[in-house]
């Protein structure tokens, strides 16, 4: 099972776990999908995955600068509190972040152990992949590979973030 996989999974698990989280995403911290599940919502469907994955990066953008503008430290979490639910972005290791949608009737407390764990679990997961060495060519040299078209995203392992190494 791929790395990519293996978040999926992590998400639908947390789902399951936490009836009263309506969506979540995985991805990497400068905006790229890693994965998504969404259930229904009572808003009319889950948000597009691609353009929260961006506004999940800006706003890990802003919460970084924060932190580092107020002597707080490494980010951990941004919760954002609305009159119809929570915005939950955790970080997931150096390079992704985990952010959940929930709805008003969550106990707080359990959307934080629940999305700190599996920040946690994706975190090593993606860190595990991108350790990984990309597979040898066959036969000595390879010539240089067409750029990628417009939109690619860059296998997991070649990713990285704005955050230090732990």
């Amino acid at each position: 099972m791929t790395a990519e996989a293996r978040v999926a999974a992590e998400l639908r698990r947390v789902r399951v776990r936490v009836p009263q989280v309506e969506a979540v995403l995985a991805a990497t911290v400068d905006g790229f999908v890693l994965a998504q599940d969404s259930g229904p919502s009572p808003r009319g469907g889950p948000p597009e995955a691609e353009p929260l994955a961006a506004l999940t990066a800006a706003a890990l953008g802003l919460a970084f600068r924060m932190n580092e503008a107020t002597g707080r430290g490494a980010f951990r979490e941004l919760l954002v509190h609305g009159e119809l639910g929570y915005v939950a972005t955790y970080a997931a290791g150096p390079a992704a972040v985990l952010t959940l949608l929930a709805d008003e009737r969550i106990n707080v407390g359990r959307l934080h152990l629940e999305g700190r764990r599996t920040a946690a679990r994706i975190g090593e997961l993606v860190a595990g992949a991108q350790r990984q060495p990309a597979p040898p060519g066959p036969g000595g040299p390879q010539p240089a590979a067409p750029p990628p078209p417009e939109g690619h995203r860059p296998p997991l392992e070649r990713r990285r973030g704005p955050f230090p190494a732990p």
